[in-house]
């Protein structure tokens, strides 16, 4: 959802940005003797880029948690590489390492599991109910 948070991460971006490219007209107008008409004309390009874009990039800003591995919770995981208790498993096609939950019940290449929690980008699972 497009927020106030999304817009000022955005901005903040784009400021630091711009401020790279005033320093390198700067400079170029320095050794080159850029007229200042061209240079506003740029910096105006630039920053109608930067508006123009918004709309089409602003989702990619939108992530609320820090760790999108956190979207994985719940999902169903295929053991690839038995969890004894680190291992393999395929989530939604992707490949992921990943613990056991409960090191004294390993699972076997093959099993299902199911992701519970996260220790950095290795994904925490524990045996699915049934099996």
């Amino acid at each position: 959802m497009l927020d106030a948070k999304v817009i000022v991460k955005y901005t903040l971006l784009h400021v630091t940005e711009l401020v790279a490219l005033v320093l390198a007209l700067v400079l170029v107008r320095h050794y080159f003797a850029l007229p200042t008409w061209l240079m506003a004309t740029i910096l105006v390009l630039w920053i109608l880029k930067d508006i123009a874009l918004f709309p089409k990039v602003w989702r990619a800003y939108a992530v609320d948690d820090n760790r999108p591995v956190k979207q994985l919770m719940g999902l169903e995981a295929t053991v690839t590489a038995g969890l004894d208790p680190l291992g393999y498993v395929r989530v939604r096609g992707e490949l992921w390492r990943a613990e056991i939950s409960d090191p004294r019940f390993p699972a076997k290449k093959g099993e299902k599991t199911k992701v519970v929690d996260t220790k950095g980008m290795t994904l925490v699972v524990e045996r699915s109910v049934g099996r």
